[in-house]
């Protein structure tokens, strides 16, 4: 399996909903998602699939980073080998980026491996991780911005409630006050059945993340309190988690396995969320997802439930899965829910296949 030619794409895919206000927009929040594409082909076989993302900008530099630097080490190189060939991009490219971009970009590759793998055994994805389920809970993730009011978010969700989700995740973090008044709205629409969790974007300092945690779990019944403080912060992760009841999630804007650890090892996580294109594709999410069992601590992944489904079903241990489905214009056919779950498309690696118009339309020039 000698990898013969190596595609990479850069698409800017609009979100159908937006993230940010139009103020929010003004000031340089995007409502777009960059994707990395990338597609590794092997002779008389199958073509794997990969892709990364960017939120903020720097798509041109993920793409920069894929042609220029990642593809040349992977030519004629042994499809299967992903621990070696991650070595490798790790080594050679150590000096210029551990984490972050260059982490990133080698993720696409990376998913891009392991999609080759399973479509090399004829299986799905989840099969090949181990199978532990045939479908995964699921929470709808974009329905709840800041911007929106509590009606707006009523309307937004209602819809993933009544397909049988477990519920939805709000953003808070903009004041505490209006934050504490849309929770308390939202739980009395929802009653005290629906999932609810609130997700700060690391927005609090320490002494508001402990009133709210405390509001949180006592007033509202929320099911996590996400990225309360910032995520450098491992001491104030860990102060908060001793003293609220309400489960603390963190992980998405982690990178390194050293990084979960430190959280583990202090206590500073209840729920472990990493984002398999930060830590480096699935090879290492592998890894932390064992770090994470050790502990005791259930897994949910972090954003790409076109992915985030095949961990949830392979490994035991993945309580949800988030339905954020930015992507989703891109694939002819992505992860259905049924009955308030998600389950994987059934054909063999991700089961995922790009519709090429929408690739088209979503390339940017010169990407």
């Amino acid at each position: 399996m000698r990898l013969t030619h190596i595609d990479c794409r850069l698409l800017k895919v609009p979100l159908s909903r937006p993230r940010a206000s139009p103020a929010e927009a003004a000031a340089g929040r995007h409502n777009h998602v960059s994707v990395l594409l990338v597609r590794l082909s092997v002779a008389d076989g199958p073509a794997g699939l990969g892709f990364a993302y960017t939120l903020q900008g720097s798509g041109r530099a993920l793409h920069a980073v894929a042609v220029d630097d990642i593809s040349p080490l992977l030519q004629g190189e042994d499809a299967r080998d992903h621990e070696r060939l991650g070595a490798k991009a790790y080594w050679s490219l150590q000096t210029v980026g551990r984490r972050g971009l260059v982490q990133q970009a080698w993720s696409a590759f990376d998913v891009a491996l392991w999609d080759l793998k399973a479509k090399a055994a004829n299986m799905p994805l989840y099969k090949l991780l181990g199978g532990a389920r045939e479908s995964a809970p699921a929470y709808g993730s974009d329905t709840a911005w800041l911007w929106m009011s509590p009606e707006q978010i009523i309307d937004a969700s209602r819809p993933y409630l009544d397909q049988g989700m477990m519920g939805i995740k709000v953003k808070v973090g903009a004041d505490p006050e209006a934050d504490a008044e849309r929770l308390t709205a939202l739980r009395e629409a929802f009653g005290d059945d629906v999932w609810l969790a609130a997700d700060a974007n690391e927005r609090y300092d320490y002494g508001t993340a402990l009133a709210m945690g405390r509001f949180l779990q006592e007033e509202v019944g929320a099911d996590w309190f996400e990225e309360p403080i910032s995520c450098e912060d491992v001491d104030g992760h860990a102060r908060l988690a001793a003293k609220l009841d309400v489960p603390i999630a963190a992980g998405e804007m982690l990178f390194g396995l050293d990084e979960f650890a430190a959280y583990l090892g202090r206590g500073a996580v209840d729920v472990v969320q990493p984002d398999v294109t930060r830590v480096g594709g699935i090879t290492r999410w592998l890894k932390i997802a064992a770090l994470t069992e050790r502990h005791g601590r259930p897994l949910s992944p972090h954003l790409l439930p076109e992915i985030g489904v095949h961990l949830a079903c392979g490994l035991p241990h993945v309580a949800s899965v988030e339905y954020m489905p930015w992507l989703y214009p891109l694939f002819t056919a992505p992860p259905r829910i049924e009955k308030g779950r998600l389950i994987p498309p059934p054909g063999p690696g991700l089961g995922l296949e790009v519709d090429p118009d929408a690739e088209a339309r979503f390339r940017v020039p010169g990407g």
